[in-house]
C-alpha cells in the first residue's frame, strides 16, 4: 500500500472514540471505536482496534475486533488478526494470519459499511423435496 498517510496514531496512543479522515490513516496504537477513511487504512503490528474499520483499501498487520469493510481490497498480513466479519471486493490472507468470522464479497457496488443481512427463520426459504437415500452404487435403498 502506498505511503501517502495523512494521519498516524502512534504506538503509545490510546484513542476512545471514532476516527474519520478523508485521507489515509496509519494506526500503530490502540483504538476503541470506528476507524473510517475515504482512502486507505494501515493497521500496524502493534495496533489493536476494537470496532469497525471501513476504507477503500485496508492492510492489517495488527489486531482488529469488529467489522472490516474494504470497498476495494483487504490484505491480512502474516501477523494480522481479525475477530469479526469482513466484506471486501478483493481479499488476500497471507500464511500465518488469523481470521475468525464470516467473509462476504462486495463484487456488486453496495453501501460501504453494510453487510447483507443473513436469512432468519421468519424469512421465506424455498421448499425442496426430500431426497431418498442411495447406497454406494447409487441404487435406492429399501425401507
Amino acid at each position: 500500500m502506498e505511503n501517502n498517510t495523512d494521519t498516524i496514531i502512534g504506538i503509545n496512543v490510546t484513542l476512545k472514540g471514532n476516527l474519520h479522515n478523508k485521507g489515509s490513516i496509519q494506526v500503530n496504537g490502540n483504538i476503541e471505536g470506528e476507524v473510517r477513511s475515504d482512502e486507505n487504512v494501515l493497521i500496524g503490528e502493534t495496533a489493536k482496534i476494537k470496532g469497525p474499520v471501513i476504507a477503500k483499501k485496508i492492510e492489517i498487520s495488527g489486531e482488529v475486533k469488529g467489522l472490516v469493510d474494504a470497498s476495494e481490497k483487504l490484505e491480512i498480513n502474516s501477523s494480522g488478526r481479525i475477530y469479526g466479519d469482513i466484506n471486501a471486493k478483493s481479499l488476500v490472507i497471507k500464511e500465518g494470519a488469523i481470521f475468525v468470522g464470516k467473509s462476504t464479497s462486495s463484487s456488486t457496488p453496495e453501501k460501504q459499511g453494510e453487510l447483507k443481512k443473513a436469512p432468519t427463520e421468519k424469512d421465506e426459504v424455498p421448499k425442496t423435496e426430500p431426497i431418498e437415500n442411495k447406497d454406494k452404487l447409487g441404487f435406492f435403498s429399501k425401507k
